[in-house]
Order: C-alpha cells, then sequence, then structure tokens
C-alpha cells in the first residue's frame, strides 16, 4: 500500500512539472519581481532607454534582460511596465518591480521573446500590495 501511494504521488508530482514545463513563455509574463544582482548593471550602456531621479531602466535585446535600478533611497518600489509585439505571434505583456531599495543596486529579469518584434516599456511607480503601476513615463523601445 505504502508503495501505491509513492509511486501514485510520483505521477502527479510528474503531471505537474510537464503541466508547468508546457508553456514558459506565457507563464513568465504578469508581475515579476526583479532579482538583485550586485555589481554593474547592463552590459551596453545603450540599452538604458530611460532614467530619473527615481529610477533607471533598460532593455538588452540580446539575451532579452530588462534590467532595473532605484535610485531614490524613499523605499517607494520602482516599475517598468513592458510590452511585445510581433506580426505573428501572440502579444504579450507584464510588469518588472524592485522594491530592494536603492542599496541593492541593479535588479533584472531575463525573458525570451521570438526574434524581430519589438519591445515598448515605462519606468512606472509600482504599488506592491495592490500589484499596479502608476505615474509611469516615457517610452523605451527596442527590436529583439
Amino acid at each position: 500500500m505504502r508503495l501505491g501511494r509513492t509511486l501514485a504521488s510520483g505521477l502527479f508530482g510528474a503531471a505537474l512539472v510537464l503541466g508547468f514545463a508546457a508553456s514558459p513563455a506565457s507563464a513568465a509574463d504578469g508581475v515579476q519581481r526583479a532579482s538583485v544582482v550586485g555589481g554593474s548593471g547592463p552590459e551596453d550602456s545603450r540599452a538604458c532607454g530611460l532614467s530619473d531621479w527615481n529610477a533607471t531602466a533598460c532593455f538588452e535585446p540580446y539575451g532579452e534582460w530588462f534590467w532595473l535600478k532605484d535610485e531614490d533611497a524613499d523605499n517607494l518600489p520602482v516599475a517598468i511596465k513592458w510590452s511585445y509585439s510581433n506580426p505573428g505571434y501572440p502579444s504579450r505583456s507584464g510588469v518588472i518591480y524592485n522594491d530592494h531599495g536603492k542599496a541593492a543596486g541593479w535588479t533584472n529579469v531575463n525573458k525570451s521573446f521570438e526574434e524581430y518584434g519589438t519591445i515598448t516599456y515605462a519606468l512606472c511607480d509600482f504599488n506592491v500590495s495592490t500589484q499596479r503601476t502608476s505615474n509611469c513615463w516615457g517610452t523605451g523601445w527596442s527590436q529583439t
């Protein structure tokens, strides 16, 4: 009886893993918290399309990396609100936020997009409890 339970739960676990693996790109959209990287930011400083006293937002098309740096020690989260479009593929969008504070330095999130698409993004304030952006400004863009 014990072997049957182990086997059944093992099969259930494998089914869950396979279910999650079926659609990695779309599962990674929506609201995501950026990871602290420490050290330097993007390899290509030209990728940093938006910057102000509050934050800096960057997108590196090679490897599809979003970078976000909080520039103000006010303990208010900042975010990148992004969208992806490419004829023949579904449109995608999401929000990447940094609530680690100014002392954390650079944060980033790696995405995966089909080639020859267009990325647009804006720099925003972010409310962690409501998962909403506000005061968005600017438009950075890039080709994948």
